[in-house]
């Protein structure tokens, strides 16, 4: 077993970590025996079935990760040394899963990984973007404000997240009621309709039909399709979460019509975020754009940077690179570069750019966002408009025809 320990040593320092064991009282011994004062010892939670058909040990909420990284940043802004910082963050945890993310940081820390290390190794929680940054903080020795900036991305996201949210409740609380009632009504009304209709040797209208045949339907295969979509649904998710998954997801999501743009712009301020971090930390300007290119997330961007640096290798300007790639670079980019490059204020007009594709973002999803409840609303009409005249309108017309 695992257990999760706090003690303080002969100095009176804090020393918090996990410990392998037979039992508590094993544990016990073991880190008295090191000379240390045992102030808290837990077994450390283990990884339900639950949690392995879900793939993931412990979900850690956005919300929850934004007070961390928030946390983590004001700890390192006091100029707190790395370790210390983390044993701090356990004890201000907001939950169980936040506190073993410290518990694994202090760990991974202890035995001489980098920051960006640990990450990785927490990559169930930690995006490519995520691991990506806090690498470029490390080299150009900049950390402290890669964890801000994460810090302000976390939060934004959870704010953006918390909006939709709230915008589509009542849409979508009318939705998955309407469909519920509808199933029942399906699978309870469809088939007696359709016997009445028998009766009378009458034909029902074709609303009903299609009302009839949905009902056998899910009479018959109900069960069996409801097992098959939690089945394709939990494959997807694994696939989505490999890395070719990632590769395929982040091509796939640049092609559709209007997520696509917005993802887009996600991708364009992350590298222009990047690389401004990067070139004012001092580190050559073909390294950055493999950094910034990696840490936007996505494959095709990783990609299309890494020609953009042997372009930069062979002496050509980043600007003029830039320009070659419209489909993901729009030239603003690259006009703005020319001039940053023409001033030397290269990494201050990009911080500007990804600045302003960042409120672009804030932009486009608040416009869809309002978009998406009135539709939603017609949506549940049409439906609702279906199911009655589905029911109502062949009872009118057998009262009619007796």
């Amino acid at each position: 077993m695992r257990f999760l320990y706090r003690a303080r040593d002969n100095s009176g320092n804090i020393k918090v970590g996990k410990i392998e064991a037979r039992s508590v009282d094993v544990a016990l011994s073991m880190l008295q025996g090191s000379g240390l004062i045992v102030l808290e010892l837990t077994p450390e939670k283990e990884v339900s079935i639950f949690d392995q058909f879900l793939g993931s040990r412990f979900k850690i909420s956005k919300r929850d990760l934004a007070i961390f990284l928030r946390q983590f940043a004001t700890l390192l802004e006091a100029q707190v040394p790395l370790s210390e910082a983390m044993k701090t963050l356990v004890v201000q945890a907001s939950s169980t899963a936040v506190k073993d993310l410290a518990y694994d940081f202090i760990s991974d820390l202890d035995s001489g990984l980098p920051l960006s290390k640990a990450f990785e190794r927490r990559s169930d929680i930690f995006s490519d973007f995520y691991i990506e940054m806090i690498k470029s903080g490390e080299v150009s020795g900049r950390l402290e404000e890669v964890v801000k900036y994460l810090a302000d991305y976390a939060e934004h996201e959870y704010d953006l997240l918390n909006k939709v949210k709230s915008t589509a409740t009542y849409p979508v609380f009318l939705i998955v009621t309407f469909l519920i009632a509808g199933v029942f009504l399906t699978i309870s009304l469809a088939p007696q309709i359709g016997s009445i209709f028998e009766e009378f040797n009458a034909k029902p209208p074709l609303m009903t039909k299609i009302l009839i045949e949905i009902g056998n339907f899910f009479k018959n295969w109900g069960i069996v399709s409801l097992v098959g979509l939690i089945g394709l649904t939990w494959l997807l998710l694994n696939y989505f979460n490999s890395e070719e998954g990632r590769r395929v997801l982040g091509i796939y999501l640049l092609s559709l019509p209007i997520i696509g743009q917005i993802y887009k712009k996600i991708y364009i301020s992350r590298f222009c975020e990047t690389s401004a971090t990067l070139l004012e930390g001092g580190i050559p300007i073909v390294i950055t754009i493999q950094v910034a290119g990696s840490a936007t997330g996505n494959y095709l961007y990783a990609k299309i940077t890494e020609e953009i640096a042997e372009e930069l290798k062979a002496g050509e300007s980043i600007s003029k690179a830039l320009i070659k790639y419209p489909k993901y670079f729009p030239p603003l980019i690259a006009q703005m570069t020319a001039v940053g490059e023409s001033t030397g204020r290269l990494s201050q007009v990009l911080r500007k750019v990804s600045n302003y594709y960042s409120k672009e973002v804030e932009r486009s999803l608040s416009t869809m966002i309002d978009v998406l409840q009135p539709i939603m609303i017609i949506v549940l009409g049409v439906l609702v408009g279906f199911l009655v005249a589905a029911i109502l309108l062949p009872i009118y017309q057998l009262t009619q025809s007796l």
